[in-house]
């Protein structure tokens, strides 16, 4: 029976990761390969999202696809009903894509919850010219994300870079896959978790390989600058880190070789 969730303590904070299926994608979605770097047709990545708890709050951070997906990616939302037991007093998103918002489909999901997105985020995909500036192909994810930021619009609070959420928790910027793209950085004791969303798509490429790009960075230059910046410092410091599409559990450390990396995971 596969696993649905997984928990941890940092500090005082419990963080339980839930298993939201995984994605099955074309090898083609991965750019900038090295020519002796064989994917294959496919590559295979996790779908993970997290419940930290502490303070007094129940923070989930991104709530997965649900059903946005299953249409193409069947394997996708499987955590979404063992959520249903959870009541949480915040929702982070991460960033506005399908499979971390895919949720608030049903707009009256959470009625009672604070949502804080980015601003930079919540600007971009919220411009009303934006629709307009993108290809036909892009078009139906952006009217989707619009759909569901016009449905929980008097919920959200925007954050800036760095802000806190409360003590403990803060909102770090790792901007290059969406404009607002931030992590969350768990810190308790002598013990740090930081959440990075999408900021590393596959363990199993771009650690060996930051440069790999992926097809939905809006800014791949930006993505592997930020990439390489936060898997330095993750190692240097020995920070955890957890990731959206990792293997689940997506837990693990990181350890410097040379201009590469290497996961380790928990």
């Amino acid at each position: 029976m596969t696993e649905r969730t997984h928990s941890l303590n940092i500090g005082d904070f419990e963080v339980t990761t839930f298993n939201d299926g995984g994605f099955v994608l074309p090898s083609a979605y991965f750019s900038q390969v090295p020519e002796d770097v064989d994917l294959g047709d496919e590559v295979e990545i996790g779908a993970n999202f997290w419940v930290v708890r502490g303070q007094n709050r129940v923070i989930l951070v991104d709530t997965g696809s649900a059903q946005a997906l299953q249409a193409r990616f069947p394997q996708t939302g499987q955590a979404w009903e063992p959520l249903q037991g959870e009541t949480p007093t915040d929702i982070v998103l991460t960033h506005m894509h399908a499979d971390h918002l895919g949720g608030f489909l049903d707009s009256d999901v959470f009625p009672e919850v604070t949502i804080h997105i980015a601003e930079a985020e919540w600007a971009f995909w919220t411009n009303p010219d934006l629709p307009n500036a993108v290809d036909e192909d892009t078009r139906p994810m952006v009217q989707m994300i619009q759909s569901v930021a016009a449905g929980i619009k008097d919920r959200v609070v925007l954050f800036q870079p760095k802000q806190s959420l409360i003590s403990g928790i803060s909102l770090v910027p790792l901007p290059g896959h969406t404009p607002g793209h931030s992590g969350v950085q768990i810190e308790s004791g002598n013990e740090t978790l930081l959440i990075i969303g999408d900021a590393v798509i596959s363990e199993a490429v771009q650690f060996a390989h930051p440069e790999v790009t992926y097809a939905l960075d809006g800014d791949a230059a930006q993505a592997v600058v930020t990439r390489r910046a936060l898997l330095a410092e993750a190692a240097a410091s020995g920070t955890t880190i957890a990731a959206t599409h990792f293997a689940f559990p997506g837990l693990g450390k990181v350890a410097a070789e040379g201009e590469t990396f290497r996961f380790l995971p928990l």
